[in-house]
C-alpha cells in the first residue's frame, strides 16, 4: 500500500458550488450579441463538429496545408476508453505503442515509441509537450507521463513523422491540449471509479465563464494498490486554466498545474522479496501564459512557459540508495499566421527553449553531482501555403514548402526543410509531404564528462544533430455522416547519430551508419443512426501499421533488420453501440505482432543483433464498457453516467519487458456526473 492519500472532492465542492454561479452569461448570439465580439476562438480549443458528423476516430489521421499528418484522440475517447495515465490513452492510434510495468503509472528510461522510433536511450526522439511547450524528462528525454493528469486533457495530438511548421526538434511529437472552461455560464463535474487491485480515479472540477472572464479549476486523484506485490502508484493533480478578453482581437490565457505522482518497481519474474525495488517519484509544477490574437487577416499566439520537476528515484542500487534529477525548463512559443491574399496563408514563428538540468547520485560512498550546462535552442520557422480552387470548388490543390533553422548552445546548429502537396476531388484527397527531422541528443549523454569536470574547454558544436528525412504518400476518402478510410505509406532515412562512450567526447558516427524504415498505415470508421431504439447508433473504426521494411547500419558495417519496440505489425480497433436510447457498449482491442524488447544506447556507434530471448510474445487485449447515461434538469444535471468496466477480458498473459507480467482480467465500477447552466 502506498503510504499518501490525499481526496480534495469535500473541499473543491465547498469552494465551487452551484449558487455561487449566477445565470448569466458571456455574449454569444443567443442574447443578439455576437460572440466574436468579445474575443477569439483560444488556442487549444479541440475539435467542434456537427452533430451529424462522424467521431473523430484516433485510427484516422487529420492532413493539414502541409500535407503532414496527425492523430487525435479527443477526451470522450479517452473516458470511453476508462484511461487513468497518459500513455494509455494512446492504445488506439496506429503505429503508436508504449511500454509499462504497473496498472498505472511508469517508471524510467524509455516507454513510448512512434513508428519504432523512442528506443534509443537517451534521446530526445519522441517529445511530450502539455500545451503546446516541453513537458518530459529533460536529461534523459523520458516521457515522463506521471506529470500529466489524464482528467486535465482535453485532447492529445499526436504527430507521428517530423513537422517543422508544427513542431521543432525530435522525429515525433506528442502535445496534450488542456481543458478550459468553453461553455458560457457556469459547469461542475465529478466522477469516481473503483475497480480491482484497488484501483481508483477521483475527479473534481468547475468552471464559470462570464463577460470577458472564465476560469476552469480541477483536481483529481488516482491510485492503485498495484496486481503484484510492490507495484502499487498514485497521482495526485491540481489544475487551474483562466481566461481573459481584451478585447475583440486579444485574449490573454493563464495556466498553472502541480502534479505528486509515485511509482513503485514492480519485481521481475523470479526476483525476490529481499532484492532492492526502486519507487519513483515525480514532483511537478507547471504553468503557461498565453496572449492568443485574431484579425480577418492574422491569427496566432504567443506564449511562455515555466516547467520544473523534481524527479527521485528511491532504494536505486541498494536500500537507502537514491537518485534525483531536477529539471528546470522555461521558454517561450510563438506563431502567427498571415492571410496577406486570396488562399494563400504564410506562417511564422519561432521557439525558445533553455533548460538548467541537475543530476545527484547518492548511492555510493559520497554523492556524485552532475550539473549540466545551460541548454538553449532557439528555432524560428517560416512556412506558406495557397490553396486553389477549380472546377466549381469540387477540385482543389495546396503546394506548400517551409524551413525551420536551430541555433543551439551546445550542439551544431542545423535546418528542417519541408515541402508538400493536397489535392482534393470532393470526398477524395491525396497527400504528399517531405520534412527533415533534426534530433539532438539527451543531455545526459555527456554525464561522464560532467561528473569529472572533463567537458570545460571541449568544443562541441562539431557534432550535428542527427537528421531524418521523412516521406509520405497519403489518401483519404470521407463521407462526413457515415464513412471515412484512410491509408498513407512512408519512408525514413536517418543519418549522424551522436553516440559517446564512458569519458570521450561527443560525435558522429561515420555516413556507414544509418537506419531506414518504411511502412504502410491505414484506418477507417463507420458511423450508423437508425434511430430505432435496439439500435440507436453504431460506431466502428479500425487501424493498422506495417512496417514492411527495416535496415539499420551500424559504423562497424553490421547490418540487423529488427529493433527493440519495432513490431512489424500492429492494429486496433473498437466500437461504440448506442441501444435503448441511454445504453452505450462500446470496447477496443490491441495488437502487436513480432515484438523485441531492449534498448539501444548511445554508447554505441553499432547496432545490436537481438536476440531470441529479447522477443515478446504476441499481444493481443480486449476491452468492453457497457455505461447507462441520463440527464435531470431539475437539478441541472446535464449529462451522469453510471458504467462498468473490463479490461483484459480474455485474460491474455503479455509482457512489455521481459520478465514483467501486465495485469490480468480486471473490472473497474464507475460514476460520473455534470452539473450546468
Amino acid at each position: 500500500m502506498l503510504n499518501k492519500k490525499f481526496f480534495a472532492l469535500p473541499l473543491l465542492a465547498a469552494l465551487l458550488t452551484p449558487p455561487l454561479f449566477a445565470a448569466d452569461t458571456a455574449p454569444d448570439k443567443e442574447d443578439g450579441i455576437d460572440k466574436e465580439d468579445w474575443g477569439i476562438e483560444m488556442e487549444g480549443a479541440g475539435l467542434t463538429l456537427e452533430e451529424d458528423a462522424l467521431p473523430p476516430a484516433p485510427v484516422l489521421p487529420e492532413t493539414d496545408n502541409f500535407g503532414a499528418r496527425r492523430n487525435v484522440v479527443t477526451a470522450e475517447r479517452i473516458r470511453e476508453q476508462g484511461s487513468l495515465d497518459l500513455l494509455d490513452t494512446l492504445r488506439d492510434v496506429p503505429g503508436v505503442m508504449f511500454s509499462k510495468k504497473n496498472v498505472i503509472g511508469t517508471n524510467t528510461g524509455n516507454s513510448l515509441y512512434v513508428r519504432g522510433r523512442g528506443y534509443t536511450h537517451p534521446s530526445l526522439e519522441t517529445t511530450v509537450s502539455f500545451d503546446g511547450v516541453p513537458r518530459y524528462g529533460l536529461i534523459y528525454g523520458q516521457s515522463m507521463a506521471d506529470s500529466i493528469p489524464v482528467f486535465a486533457v482535453n485532447s492529445v495530438e499526436v504527430f507521428k513523422s517530423p513537422q517543422p511548421a508544427s513542431f521543432g526538434a525530435g522525429y515525433a511529437a506528442l502535445n496534450v491540449i488542456p481543458r478550459f472552461q468553453d461553455e458560457q455560464g457556469w459547469s461542475a463535474e465529478t466522477g469516481f471509479s473503483g475497480g480491482s487491485f484497488n484501483t481508483i480515479g477521483e475527479n473534481a472540477s468547475a468552471g464559470i465563464r462570464k463577460g470577458p472572464f472564465d476560469v476552469y479549476a480541477a483536481q483529481s486523484w488516482v491510485s492503485t494498490d498495484g496486481h503484484m506485490v510492490h507495484s502499487a502508484a498514485y497521482q495526485q493533480s491540481y489544475y487551474v486554466n483562466t481566461g481573459l478578453w481584451l478585447n475583440a482581437n486579444w485574449n490573454l490565457r493563464l495556466l498553472g498545474n502541480f502534479v505528486d505522482a509515485e511509482t513503485m518497481q514492480a519485481p521481475k519474474a523470479g526476483q525476490k522479496k529481499s532484492e532492492t525495488l526502486s519507487t519513483y517519484k515525480t514532483d511537478t509544477i507547471f504553468s503557461t501564459f498565453t496572449a492568443n490574437n485574431e484579425y480577418d487577416g492574422a491569427k496566432g499566439f504567443a506564449k511562455l512557459y515555466y516547467n520544473f520537476t523534481d524527479f527521485r528515484i528511491l532504494d536505486e542500487s541498494a536500500p537507502g540508495g537514491w537518485s534525483r534529477q531536477e529539471l528546470n525548463g522555461w521558454g517561450l512559443r510563438a506563431k502567427e499566421v498571415f492571410s496577406f491574399w486570396r488562399g494563400g496563408d504564410v506562417t511564422g514563428g519561432l521557439d525558445l527553449d533553455m533548460s538548467g538540468t541537475v543530476n545527484e547520485n547518492h548511492n555510493g560512498a559520497s554523492p556524485i553531482l552532475a550539473e549540466f550546462p545551460l541548454s538553449t535552442l532557439f528555432s524560428p520557422f517560416a512556412a506558406v501555403s495557397q490553396y486553389f480552387s477549380l472546377a466549381g470548388g469540387r477540385f482543389y490543390v495546396i503546394p506548400s514548402a517551409g524551413l525551420r533553422v536551430y541555433a543551439h548552445s551546445v550542439w551544431a546548429g542545423s535546418v528542417s526543410p519541408q515541402a508538400g502537396f493536397v489535392a482534393g476531388w470532393n470526398d477524395l484527397e491525396l497527400s504528399f509531404s517531405y520534412a527533415r527531422g533534426i534530433v539532438y541528443p539527451a543531455p545526459a549523454i555527456l554525464q561522464g564528462l560532467v561528473e569529472s569536470d572533463e567537458i570545460d574547454g571541449l568544443d562541441l558544436t562539431v557534432s550535428r544533430p542527427e537528421t531524418v528525412n521523412h516521406f509520405e504518400w497519403g489518401i483519404s476518402y470521407r463521407r462526413r455522416s457515415l464513412f471515412s478510410l484512410s491509408a498513407s505509406y512512408y519512408y525514413d532515412d536517418g543519418r549522424d547519430r551522436i553516440v559517446t562512450s564512458g569519458r570521450v567526447a561527443p560525435g558522429n558516427v561515420s555516413m556507414a551508419s544509418y537506419f531506414r524504415v518504411q511502412g504502410l498505415e491505414a484506418g477507417g470508421s463507420l458511423s450508423l443512426n437508425t434511430g430505432r431504439r435496439a439500435l440507436k447508433r453504431l460506431v466502428i473504426f479500425a487501424g493498422f501499421n506495417w512496417i514492411t521494411g527495416l535496415l539499420a547500419r551500424g559504423e562497424d558495417g553490421k547490418e540487423v533488420d529488427r529493433m527493440p519496440y519495432t513490431p512489424v505489425f500492429t492494429a486496433s480497433a473498437g466500437f461504440k453501440w448506442t441501444f435503448l436510447e441511454n445504453f452505450h457498449f462500446g470496447g477496443d482491442w490491441q495488437f502487436l505482432h513480432d515484438l523485441y524488447g531492449g534498448g539501444l544506447s548511445n554508447s554505441s556507434a553499432s547496432f545490436f543483433e537481438l536476440s531470441g530471448s529479447q522477443r515478446l510474445d504476441d499481444i493481443s487485449l480486449v476491452n468492453i464498457r457497457l455505461a447507462y447515461s441520463f440527464t435531470y434538469p431539475r437539478w441541472r444535471i446535464e449529462n451522469a453516467e453510471l458504467f462498468i468496466a473490463a479490461s483484459n477480458l480474455l485474460d491474455r498473459r503479455y509482457e512489455y519487458y521481459r520478465g514483467y507480467t501486465m495485469p490480468p482480467f480486471s473490472l473497474t465500477l464507475g460514476a460520473a456526473l455534470k452539473l450546468s447552466v
